[in-house]
């Protein structure tokens, strides 16, 4: 009869007992973590310039080669100008016939409204006059425009860098016969540089408010910031495309490494992340110290580390959280 009513006191008192499982808490603080982040980077330049003629000429001048860093305004090709030089010519010429004429003309406009008061000339007389004059003042900025044509034709004999950059392929030769639209150099901005990386979502967070921010290539590093980052995820990747900029001396054009930063945002152990009902979270004490509550945590994967937006006194369950669920009582060990 004893043993009877022991074994149901035992029975009765075994769900108590389950359910004031000893436990121990650490706050968030002590054991949260900083994550070293780095994501897959390359320099690239904004502006990239396949250069071609605009006009018809053969070549007579390669005045840059391959890997020449040039400047503004260098001259790089020069093409045949000699037509070119003739039609400017010929338009300085007109212009001065065009000149002449139009100072005959305003002669005689002001001579007859001189002499129209006095009858000296009949109205027609002086407007046969000023209507020379309004001929001679079109013939004379058509004159100019022809010579401004010819001169921009001359000019386009003459291929000049439109940026500081470096020359990066030539793809005529001295003798050969340029033509509109036929490429001749290819020219890479040397300044205006951008460091790419396409990161995931989670780390896009975390790079946003991050500082200091470092490009790593070739065992050298160069201090960046961020620029900005896409507003959409890629389709394929399922990334997000930031852009940094150099803040000091920038590494070459094409230089490949990675934007390393530190993750602002704590980050929880990958110990204290525990699946409970097909989802990851962490376990927390309650407000009261007596029950478990389950803080879920989307995107997190087990086995990693994931920043956590928790105050540092939040009380997380230490030893026995393997055992609990959520909604479970605990007595906390002193």
């Amino acid at each position: 009869m004893k043993h009877a009513i022991a074994a149901i006191f035992l029975a009765l008192a075994a769900p108590v007992l389950a359910a004031q499982e000893t436990v121990t808490v650490r706050p968030f603080g002590e054991v949260a973590v900083a994550l070293e982040r780095q994501a897959a980077a390359r320099v690239i330049s904004l502006n990239e310039a396949v250069l071609s003629a605009e006009i018809t000429a053969r070549v007579v001048e390669v005045a840059a080669e391959v890997g020449d860093t040039v400047e503004p305004g260098q001259l790089l090709l020069r093409l045949d100008s000699s037509s070119f030089d003739i039609e400017r010519e010929r338009a300085l010429a007109q212009l001065d016939l065009a000149g002449a004429g139009h100072d005959l003309a305003r002669l005689r406009a002001e001579r007859a409204r001189r002499l129209a008061p006095d009858r000296f000339v009949s109205e027609d007389q002086q407007l046969e006059a000023e209507t020379i004059l309004r001929q001679a003042t079109a013939e004379r900025a058509l004159a100019r425009q022809a010579l401004a044509q010819a001169e921009l034709m001359l000019d386009r004999t003459r291929i000049k860098a439109p940026f500081e950059g470096v020359l990066t392929a030539r793809l005529i030769g001295q003798g050969a016969l340029a033509t509109p639209g036929v490429a001749l150099l290819e020219l890479v901005a040397s300044t205006d540089l951008e460091v790419v990386s396409s990161v995931s979502p989670a780390l896009a967070a975390g790079l946003a408010i991050a500082e200091p921010i470092e490009f790593v290539s070739d065992g050298r590093t160069y201090a960046v910031e961020l620029d900005r980052v896409a507003g959409v995820i890629a389709q394929g990747s399922r990334t997000r495309e930031s852009r940094l900029r150099f803040t000091d001396a920038p590494a070459l054009t094409g230089s490949e490494g990675v934007v390393r930063w530190t993750d602002p945002r704590l980050a929880l152990p990958p110990d204290y992340i525990l699946q409970r009902d097909g989802r990851l979270g962490v376990l927390l004490l309650s407000d009261d110290g007596e029950q478990v509550e389950f803080l879920e945590l989307p995107g997190a994967d087990a086995g990693r580390p994931h920043p956590v937006d928790l105050p540092a006194d939040a009380r997380l369950i230490d030893r026995g959280r393997q055992r609990l669920a959520p909604g479970d009582r605990v007595r906390v060990a002193e």
